[in-house]
């Protein structure tokens, strides 16, 4: 189900005893969280009628005694159960090893003025398994996803537009280039400028550059353009104003790390025939950064990403094992790897 069909069912009163929120928006995610709350349990909202459960560290029979115990005061309640692993092939160490027979025995029987909702914030599920088939038979499940491109467009339009304030194309486009088109990030980022311009109620292009600063992921996609291309002059001037940004060389260093991954991966499953939508929901990145990621790439030859994966790698190593000072074992890389040894 839509998420705004969700939320118009319950604003008529329209209340299913289980709920599945499938997709890690958390926008969404809290939109929904937020009008069950409100609609269901009102201003009495407490400790005892809203309880919630991490199933990664809080046992699920527990979740299901909670929800199976009988008010004194037969009063609506709302458990909201967080981290479901058991609806995934994913394993966490450390996490509560769940018996989901208690569970599925509640789905024949739900309790009544009990409102149990499964936050699956998860890019997928496995519906190979017996939980995952009841659930989707009995329980209402509700689209949490990321949202592509397009809608979180029209969404963040919408948005200002709700707020009565205008904003230019221009500082639109910059505007969702910075936020990476994810809706969460943009939503957060949008109230601040909202609040920035105040009575003013337009916002432009300038009070985007100055409030929505790029990302670190921004500043590491144009270091790897920079290496890619054999520009050691511009890497190195990245490098050392991400330093003089208080980032650790060592974070630097995994997130070049993962980028070239990320890189390689595309290669391969680019190679095989999978197109970027697949791709995405086959390495679970999100779908902007597969996108940019792609675009960058052509320009690059798959065989030197490979090398500059590699050679991060065994930087990385070295640098744990203490034989390399990690400052300078990533100025290193970037001189060698850009075929230019003697910069300063």
């Amino acid at each position: 189900m839509e998420l705004q069909k969700a939320i118009q069912a319950l604003e008529h009163g329209q209340f299913d005893p289980i709920y599945v929120l499938q997709g890690p928006e958390n926008y969404l995610i809290d939109r929904f969280l937020t009008a069950i709350q409100n609609r269901f349990l009102g201003d009495e909202a407490n400790s005892m009628n809203y309880v919630s459960f991490d199933l990664e560290e809080d046992s699920l029979n527990d979740a299901m005694i909670e929800a199976n115990t009988i008010s004194f005061f037969n009063e609506p309640r709302l458990i909201i159960m967080r981290h479901p692993l058991f609806m995934t092939g994913k394993k966490s160490k450390g996490a509560v090893k769940q018996d989901v027979t208690s569970l599925l025995d509640y789905l024949d029987n739900p309790a009544e003025e009990v409102i149990i909702v499964i936050v699956a914030d998860y890019d997928s599920i496995d519906s190979r398994k017996k939980i995952v088939k009841e659930l989707k038979k009995k329980a209402t499940f509700v689209d949490t996803s990321l949202m592509p491109e397009n809608q979180v467009k029209d969404y963040m339009q919408r948005y200002v537009k709700s707020e009565g304030v205008e904003m230019t194309r221009e500082a639109m486009g910059l505007f969702l280039e910075r936020t990476h088109y994810q809706l969460t990030l943009s939503v957060r980022e949008m109230d601040k400028l909202i609040l920035y311009v105040g009575e003013e109620k337009k916002i432009t292009h300038h009070d985007v550059e100055v409030l929505v600063s790029p990302t670190i992921d921004d500043n590491i996609f144009h270091l790897t353009d920079y290496i890619m291309r054999q520009d050691a002059g511009a890497a190195l001037s990245m490098y050392r104003e991400l330093i003089a940004q208080k980032q650790q060389p060592i974070a630097i260093l995994g997130l070049l790390e993962s980028n070239f991954r990320l890189y390689t991966q595309i290669v391969q499953l680019s190679k095989a025939g999978y197109d970027q939508g697949s791709i995405a929901k086959t390495i679970g990145g999100h779908p902007y950064r597969i996108k940019m990621a792609a675009q960058a790439m052509r320009a690059y030859a798959p065989e030197r990403l490979m090398l500059g994966y590699m050679k991060l790698v065994e930087l990385d190593f070295d640098i744990k094992q203490g034989k390399v000072d990690q400052n300078l074992g990533i100025e290193w890389f970037i001189l060698d790897f850009c075929g230019k040894r003697a910069m300063g």
